[in-house]
């Protein structure tokens, strides 16, 4: 069943599952080398937005959103889910994220970049904290991980035109952030208040 529409793109992995499965021999692939294997074009991401090679960054982010989508499907319709596998989900992303945000510090200010890996820290923690209550992660919001890529790759589309988006880019995301921090924090609270009224 296809989960509704929620604020955020990462409900669109489920569209984009739809083409994956028809990779050929998808059932054989191991979920938990697909999600180690993410931290290398995160490493590419970060190294050409660094040196400014914007199309090159929009490829990696591509390759690292396949591989990202691709290994939860794996681990979930082909039953290889488990305790190491949800930790190697989430570790490698993590490193990625950081890696990102510090290529991008060639284009503002260290405040804003300082700013933006607390942020984004925050957001995830939040999406992952209804956990220890009994509810489960939130990826709501509009500067989600899934949202943050896509947003780096749409403004390195625009920057290899010439524009100066990242000054404008930067603080909004530290803005999206705060938001979706907001609705993840809401989010548990209203589910976990459900869940001890239901």
């Amino acid at each position: 069943m296809t989960p509704k529409l929620d604020l955020g793109l990462y409900q669109a992995k489920y569209t984009f599952r739809n083409w994956l499965r028809k990779i050929p021999g998808i059932s054989q692939l191991s979920p938990n080398w697909l999600s180690c294997s993410t931290i290398i074009p995160g490493v590419l991401i970060a190294y050409c937005l660094y040196q400014g090679w914007w199309m090159g960054a929009v490829i990696a982010i591509a390759f690292r959103m396949t591989l990202s989508t691709l290994d939860g499907l794996v681990a979930e319709e082909f039953n290889k889910t488990s305790p190491l596998g949800a930790y190697l989900n989430r570790l490698p992303g993590e490193i990625a994220d950081l890696l990102i945000i510090l290529g991008l510090f060639p284009y503002s200010q260290i405040s804003w970049i300082i700013a933006l890996i607390i942020l984004t820290s925050w957001v995830q923690t939040f999406g992952l904290l209804g956990l220890v209550a009994g509810s489960k992660t939130q990826s709501v919001g509009p500067c989600g991980q899934t949202d943050r890529l896509a947003i780096i790759a749409l403004s390195c589309i625009v920057a290899a035109f010439g524009f100066p988006v990242w000054q404008y880019v930067i603080p909004g995301m530290c803005i999206g952030c705060g938001l979706t921090i907001l609705l993840r924090i809401f989010r548990s609270i209203r589910d976990i208040t459900n869940t001890q009224t239901a």
